[in-house]
């Protein structure tokens, strides 16, 4: 399948499982979401804008924040912290993907 490189906000709200005000709602809550406009006015959200709004997601759904929490979660976690969480739960999976070869041979 041919990855698109630009969605709008119909692709991203059937593809995030999010209505599309809702997102409309993020983009005015969350200043570092800016995604572009085409002639028509029509909001084009990039790969890094999907990124960024799963994570919104995560927050206000997953973790169940409220929109000022996520908000100070996105201000106070910076991309280090993100960075090493990342790792400590690859390197987790990592050793229990290790864990069940054992167990198959």
């Amino acid at each position: 399948m041919d990855k698109k490189t630009f969605y709008y906000i119909g692709d991203l709200s059937r593809m995030l499982e999010v209505p599309p005000h809702i997102l409309r709602y993020w983009e005015k809550e969350f200043s570092y979401l800016k995604p572009l406009r085409d002639k028509k006015g029509n909001r084009i959200y990039s790969d890094k804008d999907i990124a960024k709004l799963k994570h919104i997601k995560f927050l206000v759904y997953g973790k169940g924040f409220s929109i000022r929490g996520a908000k100070r979660e996105l201000r106070d976690t910076g991309p280090k912290q993100l960075l090493q969480e990342n790792r400590k739960f690859l390197k987790a999976v990592l050793q229990e993907i290790q864990e069940m070869k054992k167990c198959l041979r």
